[in-house]
């Protein structure tokens, strides 16, 4: 017995042993994973601890102080041109104008349990863990809270460290504020799609009300966005050519763009009513009505900004505000955040009337020059494609342009566009890059500082070549004038007069050049190059302290913007006043921040300014101005071209508006039209921007009479002046009191001629082959032959040199004439050439004709 029950007795103990070692498995196995969980749970914990450490501490009081508020850009009626945003509109509204049925809307589809929760919602949380982990999905569980908390003090990044904070800050906001209040935060804070941040922005949007105006259905819609803003929002911009038949289209009126209804909205729409519905936070026939209503016909897309407006004046308006915020003591950083963010009301100067018609004229094509063949096939930056258009390598349409309007009265520029076929924010703007100017510089270079010296409209330059100081300058038409007045030299842009004149400003040349340059900067030009603080190109020193600048020869050149400024201080009677792109900066409550009042400066007297505009305003009438005829208006202005015909400008104001135009290329290829294009697209431009305007004069100041004077010598006439050859130069000319000519003119004398020969008479020649009349004397001799023969216009009327003498045996010519000098005559009829292309010459000796320039060449005479 005892034998037999022996190895039972040893397989009990085995079995006991057996469940012992199992137990003390477990029981490690228990062990280690209580102290496993303990010890996560220390580390998590303590790593919950520190995250919530460096979380930065919250002020929920001055919680709107941390809302983005877009900055508003108002034209200068007042109507909203721009919103300017980092990334989107956003416009605060109090939990008193949200309907009630909006609040519950996101609510119920947000956050059903947020009137009772703490800032989390465990239950949420608990079923979204089970969810994520049951169908490996990612189910959100943040709160309205949290959402907060998130939208006002937190990144967007997707991290463990961020989810932690935003449960930290869900509670503190809950235990600091009510629960109105955060609701309040959190529906101006929200994501809306299309742009918009809060509940009244996106209410404008997409149904172009306010907030206060929306529908039960409307509510709906706007909270079924909040899912996905990038897919929910109740329509979609798509190009023309993406637009389907089965699209419901809400807005087709954009020429490039058309807005299609998003049929997933009203998905998700029905999904919000439905919740509300089972919340019973609506009745049933709240629900039905919502669901009756046409939401379709609802939705009135409002893009918020005016698309029709380029951005180049609100690029500008945003760079001077900055500036100005810098000066009142704020960082760049934080200038530039307020403008992006703080609320700001900038009160623009820009007319959109005026803007709209910049804008329409150059969307034709028609209106601009073309580039040469010979400028497309030597530029390697240049393609003309298969529909004549020329464009550059970065697929930028050539010759571009850029053109500004300023009211000369204020300084306030009311229309500026910087280029053609505008896209884009923060684009080139070329009406604030300089270019060469031309002749168009010389009003303010030459013309103003002479005048303030004592010259007058009727002083007299000779218009011949001439070497000024090493310099020898030409006209661009290659034509010389002669003895004209100044009035004349500037109807037809007499690059000679320009440099003698430049020359003369002081008592040397470099005194001349410095006063040039002072007057160009009283006119508000900030680009000119010093000899101390040159330019280096290509380890070439460049300045602008020489005689071309006269010519507008500049190393940087004037942009439209400040040459626009520069002529409307002629207008202005002499006053230079900064442009300015706006006039007023209130933040979002309506104190004012700042007011941009007119800087004021007196750059020339106001009788100076009438003598120019006057001269101006002939260049319109009789020279190469013609084209800026505005019927109806006064006009002032001045063409200008560079060499190779690279910028073609036309500067000129009205009694309304000073306005200066450039056309060329950004690659410095040649045209080929002429200034005569930019003034008759500033013709086109501004004869608009009048229509419907007073007409009314230039003012004319205390002070200015008016003269009768000799064109020829700028002096009082005498009875030869109305007798001379080419009819009478007696013109009536406007003065400065006290700057009217008190001598007599002695450039028309009176000669006894031999008429055979056209020589002076002397005791010799026979009485009846005598006759009087008139010549001019230039005061100073000129010989054309020292510059490749170019005589001027008036050569043929000045008084011989040469004497007939009828014993001398040196006869000239086929008229038996006797050449006392021997030598080659310049009068008429012994051998200048007529200069218009036929080779005869006007008289007896060999004339050489011009095919291309309207000046006289003396080429061999008389042989």
């Amino acid at each position: 017995m005892t034998q037999k029950n022996q190895p039972e007795k040893s397989n009990d103990t085995t079995n006991k042993k057996r469940k012992k070692n199992k137990f003390k498995i477990l029981r490690t196995i228990i062990l280690f994973t209580v102290i496993l969980g303990v010890i996560t749970s220390t580390i998590a914990g303590a790593l919950v601890i520190k995250i919530i450490k460096t979380a930065d501490p919250i002020d929920a009081a001055n919680i709107y102080e941390l809302l983005d508020e877009s900055s508003l850009v108002l034209d200068s009626s007042g109507q909203v041109l721009e919103r300017i945003q980092r990334e989107g509109y956003r416009d605060i509204v109090n939990y008193s104008r949200m309907p009630e049925h909006l609040r519950e809307a996101f609510v119920a589809i947000e956050d059903e349990r947020f009137w009772s929760h703490n800032g989390l919602d465990f239950k949420r949380i608990f079923g979204a863990l089970w969810t994520n982990l049951r169908t490996g999905s990612k189910q959100g569980a943040s709160t309205i809270n949290q959402q907060l908390a998130k939208n006002l003090f937190l990144e967007f990044d997707q991290t463990y460290e961020r989810k932690i904070k935003d449960m930290y800050y869900g509670v503190l906001l809950d235990r600091q504020l009510s629960k109105p209040q955060i609701l309040e935060a959190y529906l101006n804070t929200i994501n809306l799609g299309s742009g918009a941040y809060g509940v009244q922005a996106a209410a404008q949007i997409y149904f172009s009300k306010d907030v206060e105006e929306l529908t039960l259905a409307e509510s709906a819609m706007l909270a079924g966005i909040t899912r996905n803003p990038a897919s929910y929002p109740p329509f979609l911009t798509l190009t023309k050519d993406k637009v389907k038949e089965d699209h419901y289209i809400l807005d087709d009126s954009d020429p490039t763009y058309t807005i299609v209804f998003r049929e997933s909205a009203l998905n998700r729409q029905k999904l919000v009513l439905k919740q509300m519905r089972k919340l019973n936070n609506i009745n049933e026939a709240e629900y039905q009505e919502a669901l009756a209503q046409d939401i379709k016909a609802s939705l009135k897309p409002n893009r918020m900004i005016s698309s029709e407006v380029s951005s180049y004046f609100g690029d500008l308006v945003k760079s001077d505000v900055i500036e100005v915020l810098k000066t009142l003591g704020y960082s760049n950083e934080d200038a530039t955040n307020m403008l992006f963010s703080g609320g700001l009301r900038i009160s623009s100067t820009v007319d959109k009337r005026i803007q709209m018609i910049l804008e329409e004229e150059y969307s034709k094509p028609e209106n601009f020059p073309t580039i040469t063949a010979q400028a497309v096939a030597s530029n390697r930056n240049l393609v003309k494609g298969e529909d004549g258009i020329i464009r550059d390598l970065k697929d930028v349409i050539q010759p571009q342009s850029a053109m500004v309007i300023i009211d000369y009265n204020n300084g306030e520029i009311k229309g500026l566009i910087g280029g053609r076929e505008v896209t884009g924010k923060k684009i080139f703007n070329r009406a604030t890059d300089a270019r060469q100017p031309g002749s168009s510089i010389k009003p303010i270079a030459i013309y103003a500082p002479a005048i303030e010296r004592g010259f007058t409209a009727a002083s007299v330059v000779d218009d011949v070549r001439v070497d000024v100081n090493g310099y020898r300058p030409h006209n661009f038409d290659r034509r010389y004038r002669g003895l004209v007045p100044l009035r004349t030299s500037l109807n037809w842009s007499s690059n000679v007069v320009a440099v003698r004149l430049g020359s003369m400003l002081s008592h040397n040349n470099r005194a001349s050049i410095l006063t040039m340059h002072e007057y160009i900067e009283k006119f508000g030009v900030t680009s000119l190059v010093s000899a101390t603080n040159p330019v280096i190109i290509g380890g070439q020193k460049y300045n602008d302290e020489n005689l071309s600048l006269a010519l507008g020869g500049m190393t940087r050149g004037i942009s439209p913007l400040e040459l626009t400024a520069a002529y409307g201080t002629i207008a202005n009677e002499g006053v230079y006043i900064k442009p300015v792109t706006f006039t007023q900066i209130t933040d979002k409550y309506g104190n004012i921040i700042y007011e941009n009042k007119p800087n004021r400066n007196r750059v020339i007297t106001p009788q100076t300014s009438y003598l120019l505009t006057s001269m101006l305003q002939s260049v319109v009438t009789n020279g190469t101005g013609g084209p800026g005829k505005i019927p109806g208006f006064q006009v002032a202005g001045k063409t200008g071209t560079t060499n190779d015909k690279f910028d073609v400008w036309f500067a000129g104001y009205t009694p309304h508006y000073s306005a200066a135009l450039w056309i060329g290329s950004d690659n410095n290829a040649t045209l080929t039209g002429n200034s005569s294009n930019a003034a008759r697209l500033w013709q086109q431009v501004m004869a608009r921007v009048h229509q419907g305007l007073p007409q009314k004069n230039f003012p004319v100041p205390d002070g200015i009479i008016h003269v009768d004077v000799c064109s020829r010598s700028g002096k009082l006439p005498t009875e030869l002046c109305s007798r001379a050859p080419g009819g009478s130069t007696i013109i009536t000319e406007a003065f400065v009191k006290g700057a009217e000519p008190t001598e007599y003119c002695d450039v028309h004398v009176l000669a006894d001629i031999h008429v055979p020969s056209g020589k002076l008479a002397t005791e010799f020649t026979p009485p009846w082959e005598i006759e009087q009349r008139v010549f001019i004397k230039r005061p100073v001799p000129f010989n054309p032959a020292e510059f490749e023969g170019y005589a001027p216009d008036d050569a043929k009327y000045e008084l011989p040199k040469s004497y007939y003498d009828p014993f001398d045996s040196i006869w000239n010519g086929n008229n038996g004439v006797y050449d006392s000098d021997n030598n080659n005559n310049q009068e008429n009829g012994n051998g200048i050439g007529n200069g218009h292309g036929n080779g005869n010459g006007n008289g007896n000796g060999n004339g050489r004709g011009n095919n291309e320039d309207d000046g006289y060449i003396i080429d061999s005479l008389n042989n």
